[in-house]
């Protein structure tokens, strides 16, 4: 039976494009729709990758704003980047049924804690949402659960990956992986010295981390 790697002892894992599927789908619908590129939609629709600041998104994403008046404060933006909104651009990407679980990543954590590996999610998250990760999700396969909505941080904010470190109880950044698809987030992570795993294929990356843990 594989043992615990010596240094890393806890896995800390995303939720959008790792646990689940990646939003891609709706951004290229959406996108498609509007005669624009997925990664100009992107960027109008959730802001800078590589910084938190004032974006309605980023704002959702920290609980500071309610999801309903998302779609209003976005339109300015996309009109100034030189697209029409149609009024239902964040009805659409939030949709539900619009993603599927990974449940081979759910099992790699189970396994994991039967290891003795700590356990963290850590999601930019929207409190509307809060319900449906918790059953797409369970809080139980976790020993720290990190909503950006209920925390008022988010990746890749130095704060929140030093608030995950905490809730495990780990005072080395180094004794903790994340595993994550946005590259801003990464480097969030890197910058507070946690181990990273640049997530685009699911499978590949959890054979990224087995070889990472030894086992």
């Amino acid at each position: 039976m594989a043992t615990q790697s010596t240094d890393i002892s806890a896995v800390i894992f995303d939720f959008g494009g790792v646990i689940i599927t990646p939003i891609t789908r709706q951004i290229g619908m959406i996108a498609e729709g509007l005669g624009c590129s997925a990664a100009e939609l992107h960027h109008v629709m959730m802001g800078p990758q590589f910084e938190s600041g004032n974006h309605p998104w980023h704002r959702l994403e920290r609980g500071e704003i309610p999801m309903e008046v998302l779609q209003e404060l976005l339109e300015p933006i996309a009109a100034e980047a030189g697209m029409t909104f149609r009024g239902d651009e964040v009805e659409k990407i939030l949709a539900p049924g619009m993603y599927e679980v990974n449940t081979f990543v759910l099992e790699k954590i189970s396994e994991l804690r039967g290891r003795g590996y700590k356990t963290a999610l850590l999601s930019n998250s929207i409190r509307e949402f809060r319900p449906k990760l918790e059953e797409d999700v369970p809080p139980h396969l976790f020993d720290a659960y990190i909503d950006s909505s209920h925390v008022g941080m988010r990746k890749p904010e130095h704060e929140i990956f030093r608030h995950t470190l905490g809730a495990l109880g780990l005072e080395e950044a180094s004794r903790a992986v994340l595993l994550d698809d946005f590259a801003g987030n990464l480097a969030g992570a890197t910058a507070v010295g946690l181990r990273t795993i640049h997530v685009k294929n699911p499978r590949e990356a959890l054979d990224e981390l087995d070889a990472l843990l030894g086992g």
